[in-house]
């Protein structure tokens, strides 16, 4: 019995080094809520990303380009909308999953463009949020805060509470999620509508310098107003299932052990 002792004694010293050099894994739920192994998920605007660089935010998906479905009647169907595009208005097609639309708008007073965004059934966050992110991506030259300054107000679209937002000033932000060059133009000014639907909300954005915004004010005011809950069964699908989906997370049973299932990512706040 005793000469076998220094042979147990040797044989629990390798069993103890084999299970510290087993390499551990991680269980789902102790990764940083939103966070995924391999980056993070599609559509979120700048740094903000596009909109505020919340973890978990999602990359906008590129798609094939795609333009709006037209009507014997010339309106444009957008998504459960219809509506109709201003005169001299160019419409660009899309590449990004959290785009439903874009347009070009003449350079005359100089450059701006609108941008409408999907971001399906659960949309991008609360309305104030939204706001409040649009409004912190401006500066005010004499240091006041562009909240102070900002214009705050309520409308009704295809008979939908819509709420927008106008705002003047020094505009920084990204181009493009996860970008490194950052924009960072004064005078601009931004006019944003967030107008509910059946299917979500949509994010109208009018951006550019601030003369060129002022002289398509009233277009962009024309587009919010002609917009109509009236689009074709069926019209417009292409661009709805471009639109990007919000991860889902089947639960598991939780393993003895472990803290839980794996908690799904929130969605990306817009634009």
């Amino acid at each position: 019995m005793r000469s076998s002792l220094p042979l147990l004694v040797l044989s629990l010293a390798i069993a103890c080094k084999t299970e510290s050099s087993t390499p551990s894994t991680t269980s789902p739920s102790s990764a940083t809520p939103g966070s995924t192994a391999s980056g993070s998920n599609p559509h979120a605007p700048p740094s903000a990303t596009d909109p505020s660089a919340a973890s978990g935010s999602l990359q906008p998906r590129i798609t094939e380009p795609r333009t709006l479905q037209k009507l014997a009647d010339g309106r444009a169907v957008l998504g459960p909308f219809t509506a109709q595009v201003p005169e001299g208005w160019k419409e660009k097609p899309s590449v990004s999953g959290m785009r439903a639309a874009e347009f070009q708008l003449p350079e005359g007073s100089g450059q701006a463009e609108v941008v409408v965004y999907y971001f399906g059934q659960s949309g991008a966050g609360g309305v104030q949020a939204n706001i409040d992110r649009w409004v912190g991506q401006f500066t005010q030259p004499d240091g006041k805060p562009s909240k102070d300054v900002a214009k705050v107000e309520k409308a009704t679209f295809a008979g939908q509470e819509a709420d927008l937002v106008t705002v003047s000033g020094n505009y920084a932000s990204r181009p493009t999620p996860g970008s490194t060059e950052a924009v960072n133009k004064p005078d601009q000014t931004l006019q944003a509508a967030i107008v509910p639907s059946p299917n979500g909300p949509y994010y109208f954005r009018l951006l550019g310098d601030k003369a060129a915004v002022e002289a398509q004010a009233g277009k962009f005011r024309e587009l919010l107003a002609s917009l109509k809950l009236d689009a074709p069964s069926g019209a417009g699908s292409a661009a709805a299932a471009s639109a990007p989906a919000h991860p889902t997370v089947t639960p598991t049973p939780a393993q003895p052990g472990s803290a839980g299932a794996t908690k799904p990512a929130e969605p990306s706040k817009a634009h």
